[in-house]
């Protein structure tokens, strides 16, 4: 079969013409979309007579997965490790198989988050600001209680750290080891709702922290203990603002949140109160509920309230944003591709794997 395969998102990650090897009898044709398909025509137009999409972000709803739009469309390869943007009760209806590229980001992710953490738990922006533009150092000997934190206290250490895991994926793995390595206390969080919640807690202060244990603490156990709380899951109808006003009021005032998941899975909203009311010490976000959003000055109506906060705003609230690039290095980019390449060539070879829907 010769396939027709359509790279929505070939601006974003590019992918080699002659990257893939099928299996004969089966030949392609590959087209790369070199700017982003915003609208809805423009996006059925692209796919039209494909028998393969390959994307990384660019949304996919139940229209242009039509028999109408796309009769001949077989299969979808998402160049990511998630799928939100694809409606995939459609794909089930239509008998079109869904892959991805699990794991293939999780090291890049992990050190994205590591750097967050060491940024907001000490006020790294704050004192390259207060020392390049003011000479507050200069008139004061030092300037050391401006990493203190809202409560006024000196920035905690590692090996005080207690770091909450809410999804435990190749990211959340590979953040664990990290952490245990610094002398961190790992707590992996169960299911927001499991009946383990309910249950009496206990102080397993002593039962956690080590590789070995890979036990699940439960969810409300681990927004009250932890000093850290690490979000790498995947958004769906049941993680849509998995944290909102309930949640924020069950962390300790010195909790530092990082969000590398999905934007809508912290209620936006939510969190810009918890930042102005003290309730948390400081939040590193790589995502947004609508992206791109525009920032500061550049904030128009329906973009993220986060990004409408001024650079004052953010600082004085610990807030630290990066514009969803967790996920970039050059391992991850190789991985995307070679994992690309494994599923198309596997798939064609009746072997699928990675499979979604």
């Amino acid at each position: 079969m010769h396939h027709k395969i359509v790279a929505l998102d070939a601006w974003y990650v590019p992918i080699p013409p002659d990257l893939l090897n099928l299996p004969p009898p089966c030949a392609y044709e590959l087209k790369g979309c070199e700017k982003q398909l915003i609208s809805n025509d423009d996006i059925h137009e692209a796919v039209r007579d494909a028998t393969i999409i390959a994307l990384t972000h660019t949304r996919l709803d139940a229209s242009t997965l039509s028999a109408a739009i796309t009769p001949n469309l077989r299969l979808i390869v998402a160049i990511a490790s998630g799928t939100d943007s694809i409606d995939k009760e459609q794909c089930k209806k239509r008998g079109i198989m869904v892959l991805n590229s699990p794991g293939t980001n999780a090291d890049s992710v992990a050190n994205h988050i590591m750097a967050m953490y060491f940024a907001c738990r000490r006020r790294l922006l704050m004192m390259q600001k207060t020392v390049l533009r003011t000479d507050e150092w200069v008139k004061h000997g030092t300037i050391t209680t401006l990493m203190n934190s809202k409560n006024n206290d000196a920035p905690i250490s590692c090996n005080e750290e207690i770091i909450g895991l809410i999804g435990y994926g190749a990211i959340g793995r590979r953040v664990a080891q990290l952490c245990r390595a610094l002398g961190m206390t790992v707590l992996i969080a169960s299911r927001k709702g499991a009946v383990s919640d309910a249950v009496p807690t206990v102080d397993k202060q002593k039962m956690v922290g080590t590789e070995a244990d890979d036990a699940r603490t439960p969810f409300v156990e681990v927004l009250r203990r932890s000093s850290v709380l690490v979000l790498c899951l995947p958004r769906n109808l049941e993680t849509l603002n998995l944290i909102s006003h309930d949640e924020f009021q069950m962390m300790s005032r010195r909790t530092i949140m990082i969000n590398v998941s999905r934007g809508g899975i912290v209620d936006e909203l939510a969190l810009i109160q918890a930042l102005k009311g003290g309730m948390i010490d400081g939040c590193a976000t790589d995502v947004f509920l609508r992206e791109p959003s525009g920032a500061g000055d550049h904030w128009k109506e329906g973009d993220s309230p986060i990004l409408r906060l001024n650079q004052a705003e953010a600082e004085e609230m610990n807030l630290l944003v990066t514009p969803h690039v967790a996920w970039y290095s050059r391992a991850t980019i190789d991985g995307y591709l070679q994992t690309f390449k494994q599923n198309v060539e596997d798939w064609c070879a009746g072997k699928a794997r990675n499979i979604v829907v």
